[in-house]
């Protein structure tokens, strides 16, 4: 390996460093959040901003390029592009299974990779799916919240991301996390050059941005369409969809979640 990869490779490790160095940060400030009743919202003024912007982006470029896509697009083909956007993600995804402790979904996921990526030709088609294979949707911000001694809901004050929408501290701290570590990233960075790999950043976004605001369109018009201010409706809805995968995750590995569970199993039978 020669010495320009190298100094790529000690980029990478130190950006995953200040992530790590970040989620310390970020667990310790926690516990100064207002609590679950309410989403902690102090950069407010700053955010409303950000959130204008991203829906002049959205109302001038990204949705009527969703809108396209959606309608010009066949359907098998959106499948294949969405299939094709879920399997660059599995191996990051099998490494917070990992880390959360959940060995056996780990395995289910590097072995999700690996079928789809040979049998799915390079994850256009789910073939694992109907082998059997779950799919998991572990990321680093929800990592984060499964070890966090708080509730779900706290994660920080909220945020919102500019071209990327709505997040808290948590989870833009698991955003850096999972880019740090991604394996697609890291062969691409240190192999070829950073041009190389802001053009795959760039076109992994742009595909998951159009991928995501088609799936979401319906669900997005009616909620902006039923709310009188849609910026907190969606921070709510943002925040308890977020809090309810951790809860989740939770509550699989909880002791006493389990016992209930075979509990209430027992009296089924």
């Amino acid at each position: 390996m020669g010495e320009g990869s190298v100094k790529k490779l000690a980029d990478i490790r130190r950006s995953a460093m200040a992530a790590i160095a970040a989620t310390t940060l970020l667990a310790g400030c926690a516990t100064r959040d207002t609590g679950a009743a309410d989403v902690w919202d102090p950069l407010e003024g700053p955010n409303r901003f950000i959130f204008a912007i991203n829906q002049t982006v959205d109302m001038i470029a990204i949705r009527p390029v969703s809108v396209l896509y959606r309608d010009w697009m066949p359907k098998p083909a959106q499948r294949s592009v969405h299939n094709a956007m879920q399997n660059l993600g599995e191996p990051v995804t099998a490494l917070n299974d990992a880390v959360q402790g959940d060995g056996h979904q780990a395995m289910t996921s590097v072995a999700r990779f690996l079928v789809n990526t040979t049998l799915g030709v390079a994850g256009l088609f789910d073939v694992a799916t109907s082998f059997g294979l779950k799919k998991s949707d572990n990321d680093a911000g929800q990592t984060i919240g499964y070890y966090a001694g708080v509730q779900p809901e706290n994660g920080g004050f909220y945020l919102m991301l500019p071209l990327i929408g709505p997040s808290n501290a948590r989870d833009a701290v698991g955003l850096v996390a999972d880019s740090a570590v991604d394996p697609f990233g890291i062969a691409i960075y240190s192999l070829s050059s950073s041009t190389a790999y802001w053009i795959y950043a760039g076109t992994r976004y742009g595909t998951t941005v159009i991928d995501t605001r088609v799936r979401t369109m319906t669900a997005l018009d009616d909620l902006q369409r039923n709310s009188v201010d849609y910026y907190a409706a969606l921070r709510s809805a943002y925040t308890q969809r977020r809090a309810e995968q951790i809860r989740l995750k939770r509550d699989r590995t909880s002791p006493q979640a389990e016992l209930e569970r075979r509990d209430n199993l027992a009296l089924v039978r």
